[in-house]
């Protein structure tokens, strides 16, 4: 195998380039090798290349990925071995603070992640701990295996609520996972879900994947519609993830009494509720959800391996969300573009064996 590979590095923010290093090598007996297939371009990686920066520099970023096993440690888990096509977790728990005991690994709270405290799969080759990993079914490829962390995010969000049978239920953002949220959604019983973003053609996207109307947010008032489209009353769950001061109160206001709102959209600004919004959560007794990454605990699901399984079903499509497929050596154009948005992208991946 060769010794050198091409790798995207972030030596400070916006310096992002594509440069040969080292394979890395296995240093413990629990991990593996990971030739790269596909590595997505996640939200979260867009404002920490341009704007914060990782824990350390240079960092290979990416934590969207999957790829194939080329070598393994002597005390590999999940009966792994070389030629094993894999998706892989990025978040590393420490297994020892009080989360992690309680099975809520997700709220570690010394956590490690690839592509951003250590290096991640922006590369040819990436190192990863075998408990990080699980196998791909056999039919569900490179490309929609990569796509387990958002899809498995996704049902993170959704699992906050009281899922029932004809529940109604409004996604505010159309990025990757705001997609996979109304799948999920209509999977689970929701026979009403409402998108809401300010691109028709995500809107248009969102009706072929499940969603039974959409409403463009820079055209209408969200909450009014939103509230003509169930009868006056509004959904009975409200998930945010465009990251927005104004989406995160319209959440909130479009809910009817005994609502559920999920924010996992990540924001940089200050949110102000109005005192009507104050008002609708304490007299309709609304409650407010947190929804931060996901799990591959076993109980009382592991939400990636139902994620791979709703992929491998045909229940949760991520191919459509699939805009551009780029080489390494593009990085710094591609996340100039994303961050300026001068073209529409969904979902970004980097192939580096392109």
């Amino acid at each position: 195998m060769a010794q050198k590979m091409r790798a995207v590095r972030l030596f400070a923010p916006k310096d992002i380039r594509c440069v040969e290093v080292d394979v890395p090598h296995i240093e413990k007996d629990t991990q593996v090798l990971i030739k790269v297939k596909s590595c997505g371009v996640c939200g979260s990686d867009i404002p920490r290349v341009m704007v914060k920066g990782t824990y350390h520099f240079p960092t290979t970023i990416g934590h969207e990925f999957a790829g194939q096993i080329v070598d393994c440690g002597d005390k590999v888990k999940n009966n792994l071995t070389v030629g094993d096509r894999v998706s892989v977790m990025p978040l590393i728990p420490c297994g020892e603070c009080q989360y992690c005991k309680v099975g809520q690994s997700h709220l570690c709270d010394h956590y490690d992640y690839y592509g951003s405290r250590r290096d991640g799969a922006m590369a040819e080759y990436v190192v990863v701990e075998s408990a990080n990993c699980l196998k791909l079914p056999d039919n569900v490829d490179y490309e929609e295996g990569s796509f387990t962390d958002p899809v498995s995010v996704g049902l993170h969000a959704v699992r906050k609520c009281r899922m029932e049978a004809g529940k109604t239920a409004a996604v505010f953002g159309l990025g990757a996972i705001g997609f996979i949220c109304v799948q999920w959604l209509r999977a689970l019983g929701c026979t009403k879900v409402i998108a809401v973003d300010v691109a028709d053609d995500k809107l248009a996207l969102a009706k072929r994947l499940g969603a039974t109307a959409g409403v463009n947010g820079m055209k209408t008032d969200a909450v009014a519609a939103i509230k003509e489209l169930t009868g006056g009353e509004g959904v009975d769950i409200a998930i945010e993830f465009a990251g927005n001061k104004i989406t995160h109160v319209q959440a909130v206001a479009s809910c009817k009494k005994n609502g559920e709102v999920v924010y996992g959209g990540i924001t940089y600004d200050d949110v102000t509720y109005p005192n009507k919004v104050i008002q609708a959560i304490l007299r309709g007794e609304l409650t407010i959800h947190g929804s931060w990454n996901s799990s591959i605990n076993p109980l009382p699901i592991n939400e990636w391996k139902s994620g791979l399984e709703f992929m491998s079903t045909g229940q949760m499509n991520v191919n459509p969300l699939i805009t551009h497929r780029v080489r390494l050596e593009d990085c710094k154009e591609v996340f100039e573009m994303m961050y300026n948005r001068t073209e529409v992208f969904t979902k970004v991946l980097f192939k580096p064996e392109m």
